[in-house]
């Protein structure tokens, strides 16, 4: 993948569903796709209009896919979203296939208030495939994959029909409810914070081209938690200071249906269920995060433990870092992969990491 041997890199076009090719997009001015945690991943491609133009011309955004191939094997796709035609070069812009979830509205609302507090992880699954991609029989073939245990964090939260697009709402039970997601080609993946479903082989700075660098981050210090209707009630979580003091984070659900009026009082077992919600999102955040940042242009050297298939958003790894004034030996979590290749330049790999939550759950 990023090691020193020359990747062939392919770009093709689909019809919408990945099965029927249209073209190759052939030669290379540049490339970039990327994977990430918690977010829509991006893909672009810039052709030259010297060859291919007649192909180029009859793009069309949204009913076309850009598929992307390294050495053989499809690394990202994902419909285009944007064209951009200027007299000598095209770009493509394309986004991965949670993109349908951004653009389809919440057909039917729910309401999880005690005692019908659901699992976060299938809620999760029924928006997508209840809400989302089963509509006209799935014509985006996306493939879902919850990945439960028996700890999944549970919420209270209610959500009226017409109130958020599927992926808004998808998207905040990662912000706040202790939950993670990625894409990977056509598979959607999500699953608790805690839950180590992938561990990757351990990484060391002579694995990479570049000194990474260590970042500690004040401001995701948390002491304290809330979770609030954002009416006077809340659900509360703490943890051991270990010297920081009194610092809080928040999350507010004042645009959720739970407690619709003043009078509409929550019961001892929502409340428990928000503290539930508020303990997961401060975990991991005393003492300070830190993260490890591979920097851009940094390559894995022969010999480096990784490959492609490997590098999930969301995977776990021990990484080892002793010649820096700070050293950094523990766990993290991959957050982003960005990928570019450009001509002569080659093939350049950038990653972030971020640093896990203290409890490690493994899957039985």
């Amino acid at each position: 993948m990023c090691h020193s041997h020359v990747v062939s890199t392919e770009r093709f076009i689909y019809e919408r569903g990945g099965v029927t090719p249209v073209g190759e997009l052939t030669p290379l001015v540049k490339v970039r796709w990327e994977r990430i945690r918690d977010e829509i991943s991006v893909a672009e491609a810039t052709l030259p209009t010297s060859e291919c133009c007649e192909l180029l011309g009859d793009l069309r955004t949204v009913l076309h896919e850009l598929h992307i191939e390294r050495n053989g094997q499809k690394v990202w796709q994902g419909p285009i979203t944007r064209l951009e035609y200027q007299f000598d070069i095209v770009d493509i812009f394309a986004e991965d296939l949670l993109w349908q979830a951004k653009r389809t509205v919440l057909r039917e609302g729910y309401d999880q208030k005690y005692p019908n507090m659901w699992d976060v992880i299938a809620r999760m699954d029924w928006l997508l495939r209840d809400q989302c991609y089963s509509f006209n029989g799935n014509p985006w073939r996306v493939n879902l994959n919850p990945i439960h245990h028996a700890g999944n964090p549970r919420t209270s939260r209610k959500v009226n029909t017409y109130q958020y697009y599927v992926w808004e709402d998808f998207d905040a039970y990662a912000e706040n409810s202790g939950a993670d997601y990625t894409v990977i080609n056509r598979d959607i993946y999500y699953w608790d914070t805690h839950l180590a479903w992938k561990i990757i082989p351990d990484l060391d700075e002579s694995h990479i081209s570049q000194f990474p660098r260590i970042v500690e981050y004040g401001n995701d210090v948390a002491t304290n938690g809330y979770v609030t209707n954002g009416e006077g009630y809340a659900g509360i979580a703490s943890q051991a200071d270990q010297g920081y003091g009194l610092v809080d984070f928040l999350v507010t659900n004042t645009q959720d249906g739970t407690g619709d009026t003043a009078n509409d009082a929550p019961t001892a077992e929502e409340i428990a269920g928000w503290a539930n919600t508020a303990a997961h999102n401060i975990d991991g955040k005393v003492p300070a995060p830190v993260s490890v940042i591979i920097p851009a242009n940094t390559t894995l050297l022969p010999g480096a433990p990784w490959t492609m298939d490997d590098l999930v958003p969301g995977a776990w790894f021990q990484i080892h870092v002793d010649r820096l004034c700070r050293a950094f030996d523990g766990w993290q979590r991959l957050h982003e992969v960005i990928v570019t290749e450009s001509a002569p330049e080659g093939e350049t790999v950038e990653f972030t990491a971020i640093a896990p939550p203290k409890q490690m759950v493994i899957p039985p």
